[in-house]
């Protein structure tokens, strides 16, 4: 029975499990399987995204293609509709529900496939991974468990934010700047002022909660180019007319300027929509991605990452109605510049804080277009600038382990960890590993897109039937030497 662990306990965790039970309740032919599912300490399948309460915070796909499997992506709308929530397949509904979805469905599914296969999961963390002689691989926990697993599968979403550059050491420790958008430190007083830096979704919904639970406070958002996300359309749009002639107009040349012109031509034909063009290349960009060299590659991160990330990834029009609202009452601004320092108000500092428990902390803020800095005082700093994927820097002990011990090599443009187009990590050398997969942001650097469900979905339903036959195949080859050897 080949054991398998899945290591993350969000979304894609999700996602791996739940179409491995899947596919064990489904096909008399599948083997019997052992898996073991190191979650962390969220509830397995919420993570970072669905643990969230706050009944602002939305998803921002329609309801009709938020299933979990890539052959039922209307599966979360019936979920929904059997729990008596009234919601069209258009709408964007609050990320919550979608949290018990994930819950309900895992135990649906393992319930089916229990004669099949078993399921641990563990509430711990995974701190390396290193493989063994006899082939297979040692996980090693932070409680000092040793998991020994066939095939592992990193499921991890985005890696843990740093202070940004010019934090100094004071600001960060000082209880007033939070690095991490979803862990807040706990405030002696209600902040005056707050800070956001990013204005992405992180930050819009950051910015929202932060609304709800200060209702007397001024907000600003500051992000270099000033920008929220581009809005979804209120109702689902058409597909754009022919995404098979445009898919082959971008294939003609591997270059951003074509790639670029040809999209805003498509965009700018009558009666068509952007949404519906960006929508239609979206299977084909990892495919895109791939065809670039690494100099193309670093020039789209330097020059086109900002605008794709805000067209790409749209918000709902209700939760652009509520930002307009707090801009409307003039509580919220949104300033285009960039952070040179963040330190602490030093009349504030040692005590000085007084009632307010925490000191104040002042931005430096270089506004886009002027050499001049500006500063700005500000009672709590939230850093929400996105998703985290430098696997080389980062303070994830599992990630910085693989990247030190040489078991995986970093992207070298910090877009995650060094992999194939199927999830199969990379070694420092360049050379596959059997049994060691990854999947959502840490692929970014091999495929791009790789962050929505549709992209987790389809690569999680690949990774569960590929997995095992690459095990098996592992093992036949090794049976066969050893045949060999004694012979």
């Amino acid at each position: 029975m080949p054991r398998i662990a899945i290591i993350g306990g969000g979304a894609a965790g999700a996602a791996v499990v739940a179409q491995f039970l899947r596919d064990a309740a489904g096909e008399e032919r599948c083997a019997d399987r052992a898996l073991t599912w190191i979650v962390g300490d969220r509830a397995p399948g919420r993570g970072v995204a669905y643990e969230t309460a706050d009944e602002q915070h939305l998803l921002n796909v329609r309801a009709a293609n938020m299933g979990l499997f890539a052959d039922r992506p209307g599966d979360f709308l019936d979920y929904a509709a059997a729990r008596g929530i009234a919601a069209s397949g258009g709408q964007f509904l609050p990320r919550a529900i979608y949290g018990d979805y994930l819950e309900a469905t895992l135990a649906r599914l393992l319930a089916t496939a229990r004669r099949r296969v078993t399921l641990a999961a563990r509430s711990t963390e995974a701190i390396a991974i290193r493989p063994r002689a006899d082939a297979g691989f040692s996980i090693h926990t932070r409680d000092g468990e040793e998991i020994r697993a066939d095939g592992v599968v990193l499921a991890l979403g985005a890696l843990p934010p740093a202070s940004l550059p010019g934090v100094d050491a004071a600001a960060a420790a000082s209880g007033a700047y939070a690095a991490d958008a979803w862990r807040w430190p706990d405030l002696a007083r209600a902040p005056g002022h707050v800070l956001v830096i990013g204005s992405g979704l992180t930050g819009v919904d950051t910015l929202l909660s932060a609304a709800a639970r200060w209702p007397q406070a001024r907000l600003t958002a500051v992000s270099r180019r000033g920008r929220w996300p581009a809005l979804h359309s209120d109702q689902p749009l058409a597909p754009y007319a022919d995404p098979a002639a445009l898919i082959a107009r971008l294939r003609e040349r591997s270059h951003l300027g074509h790639w670029l012109r040809t999209i805003r031509a498509a965009a700018g034909a009558p009666d068509a929509d952007w949404r519906a063009v960006l929508d239609a290349v979206r299977t084909e960009t990892p495919r895109l991605w791939q065809s670039l060299d690494a100099r193309q590659r670093a020039r789209f991160l330097r020059h086109l990452r900002p605008s794709w990330e805000t067209v790409r990834h749209r918000m709902p029009p209700q939760t652009a109605a509520k930002l307009r609202a707090l801009q409307d009452e003039g509580r919220l601004r949104l300033l285009a510049a960039r952070v040179r320092g963040i330190e602490v108000d030093a009349t504030t500092a040692d005590g000085g804080a007084g009632e307010r428990g925490t000191p104040r902390l002042l931005a430096r803020l270089q506004p886009r277009g002027d050499a001049r800095e500006r500063t700005l005082a500000a009672d709590f700093v939230i850093q929400a600038t996105g998703l985290e994927s430098a696997a080389a820097s980062t303070p994830h002990a599992l990630v910085r382990q693989l990247v030190d011990d040489g078991v995986a090599g970093a992207d070298p443009l910090g877009l995650g960890l060094a992999a194939r187009t199927d999830g199969r990590l990379l070694r420092p050398d360049g050379r596959p590993w059997p049994g060691l997969y990854a999947l959502g942001t840490l692929l970014r650097g091999a495929v791009w897109e790789c962050t929505g469900l549709p992209e987790i979905r389809a690569a999680a339903r690949d990774i569960a039937r590929e997995l095992p036959t690459a095990l098996a195949n592992a093992d036949a080859a090794a049976s066969s030497e050893r045949c060999v050897a004694t012979a």
